[in-house]
């Protein structure tokens, strides 16, 4: 915004013009006849006086209003330039955490961090399947653990064509891999139907691996751990990155968590399930060991 500068022409030229006014004002109200004598020059330079004092009054106090107004403006984009300079460092400062606290997977993390600072930090919207599961493979190729979520049925694997993204997982060696199928309640017919469907079986060993694999019902989730959300389709690595996905939203977040982190948390309740043989956690068998 461009400095406003104060015109002391201005303001001669609005007080002369005030002494002019007051003097007209003046000769009319006493006449024209008798404003010209000497009784009357007094008067006269006091009309001027005042005329020219209220208009070097008037102009200072309009300039000083305008300079208010221009100095109120300039406070309220200064105002909004300071936020946004302060989200922007605190977003690179979070991302440069998200880094520091995960060399191993920096990778991925920099392509999801420079993704998703598009739109919101952590967020990328308007992700298909396809760009989520490539985000996935590139985890892979870094990770020494993998637990898994998945929403959906055995089948979709297999439907949406996502083979090679198990196969990734599958030829990556690993301390740990492990996925639960959470369900939705009126699809777990379809999910018994796939466990019996020795080709959706067959695509899905063949191409994932040693994931150990379980699933349960959404009904069963909420029994099961009371009080934890029931989590979207995601992915944790080496209990450190989070990459999760709406697939109906589209929507893609990511984090880095640590051992008390929500996910983290779930998958130990999980493991002590498994641990302790709890029934409603259905394993899914391979066709040889059925």
């Amino acid at each position: 915004m461009a400095e406003r500068r104060f015109n002391p022409l201005r303001l001669v030229l609005v007080s002369l013009i005030g002494s002019v006014t007051l003097e007209i004002v003046l000769i009319f109200s006493v006449g024209v006849n008798e404003s010209f004598s000497a009784a009357k020059i007094p008067s006269h330079l006091g009309a001027i006086l005042a005329g020219g004092f209220g208009g070097w009054m008037f102009e200072l106090i309009r300039e000083s209003t305008l300079a208010t107004e221009q100095a109120i403006r300039e406070v309220a984009t200064l105002e909004t330039s300071v936020a946004a300079l302060t989200a922007k460092i605190t977003y690179q400062d979070k991302a440069l955490g998200m880094l520091l606290s995960c060399p191993r997977h920096n990778e991925v993390l920099t392509e999801l961090i420079k993704t998703s600072m598009n739109d919101n930090f952590r967020v990328v919207p308007l992700i298909g399947t396809p760009a989520y599961t490539e985000f996935l493979k590139t985890a892979i190729e870094h990770s020494d653990g993998y637990e898994g979520i998945h929403r959906n049925l055995l089948r979709s694997y297999r439907d949406a064509g996502t083979g090679s993204y198990l196969y990734d997982l599958k030829r990556r060696s690993m301390k740990y891999k492990t996925r639960l199928f959470i369900i939705d309640d009126d699809l777990a017919g379809h999910m018994q139907e796939d466990l019996g469907n020795a080709e959706v079986l067959d695509y899905y060993w063949r191409h994932t691996g040693a994931v150990r694999s379980y699933w349960m019902t959404v009904a069963e989730f909420k029994n099961s751990f009371p009080g934890i959300r029931v989590p979207p389709d995601l992915a944790l690595y080496d209990r450190q990155l989070v990459i999760a996905y709406d697939e109906n939203k589209q929507i893609l977040t990511f984090d880095v968590t640590d051992k008390l982190g929500e996910e983290c948390r779930l998958f130990d309740a999980l493991n002590s399930m498994i641990s302790r043989g709890f029934s409603v956690l259905k394993e899914i068998q391979q066709p040889d060991e059925a």
